[in-house]
Formats: structure tokens, C-alpha cells, sequence
């Protein structure tokens, strides 16, 4: 079995770097497989906003990124809830474009396992797909138990939520 240092060292997870400034301390952290870093690299940088929001849908992913790991709190709205528990301890962090797909190894530890636009994801019907094939991808992982958070409650995976009344 294995932490998830032993598996950034192996080259099997990839560790996202918030890029915060040099006051700031990273409170949270997200680790990404290396197919979803490449889609990050390859795919992610020549899409569009369908919403026509000011941020490109990379530039959205980076601002989640450093909101996450900066260990601000994660407001959620009426509208826009940017964490959401799908199933099977498989949650969704969301941008206006973008939605991630992973499990919390530990509170304030998100693992990535797929991402994708919104507007695709809902288009293709991918919801399903891309959640079973991120438990698939938590249950071959060789990774120290327990291998994630179980439950849908969102204070048990990240600290610091709000939610208005």
C-alpha cells in the first residue's frame, strides 16, 4: 500500500500547484492522475466559455484551484454550488464551464480523476460514466485505507463552507 507522496513520486498522481502568493499558506490540496494533467495541458487551454463569462475555462480552473488549496471558504450560493457529492463518495468541484471529477482521500484532499465541460458532460450524458470510472480508478489504486471519505456531507471533506440561509 501507498500514501499519496509515495504515489506523486511514482509519477502515478501529480500533485497541482495553486501558484499562491508568497504570504499565503496552501491549506488544501489537489491531486490530479496524469491523463486529466494532460487534458489539463492538451485540451483545457483551447476552450471556450459557453456561459461568455470574462474567464476562459482555464483561467476558471486556476482560480478554483487557488480558491481550493488557499483554504478560503467556499461559498456556496443558491445557484452555484462549486462542490457537489454525486455517489459513492464521488464528488464534482464545478466552475461556470468545468467540472471535476474525483474523491476526497482525506478532509481538504481532493483526488481528480476526469474533467470535462459542463455542456459536454450534460450533452453526452457523461455524469454516470465519468463517476464509475472514478471509483474504478479509487479501487485499483494502490492507496493506504481508507481510500477515501465516505458520505455526502460536505463539512466531513472540506473545511471552512458556507452556506447562506
Amino acid at each position: 500500500m501507498a500514501t499519496l507522496l509515495d504515489l506523486e513520486r511514482a509519477a502515478h498522481l501529480h500533485k497541482l500547484d495553486p501558484a499562491l502568493g508568497p504570504s499565503e499558506q496552501e491549506w488544501r490540496s489537489i491531486y490530479v492522475l496524469p491523463r486529466l494533467r494532460q487534458w489539463m495541458e492538451d485540451t483545457l487551454p483551447t476552450l471556450e466559455s459557453t456561459w461568455k463569462v470574462e474567464e476562459s475555462p482555464a483561467e476558471q480552473l486556476d482560480a478554483l484551484v487557488a480558491l481550493f488549496c488557499s483554504g478560503e471558504t467556499l461559498a456556496f450560493g443558491w445557484q452555484f454550488k462549486p462542490l457537489v457529492h454525486i455517489r459513492q463518495g464521488i464528488w464534482e468541484l464545478k466552475t461556470a464551464d468545468l467540472r471535476l471529477f474525483g474523491w476526497f482521500h482525506q478532509k481538504d484532499c481532493f483526488v481528480g480523476v476526469d474533467a470535462d465541460t459542463k455542456d459536454r458532460i450534460k450533452r453526452l450524458r457523461l455524469y454516470r460514466p465519468y463517476c464509475e470510472q472514478a471509483v474504478r480508478f479509487r479501487d485499483q489504486l494502490d492507496l493506504d485505507a481508507p481510500k477515501y471519505v465516505s458520505g455526502d456531507d460536505p463539512h466531513a471533506v472540506v473545511s471552512d463552507l458556507y452556506f447562506p440561509s
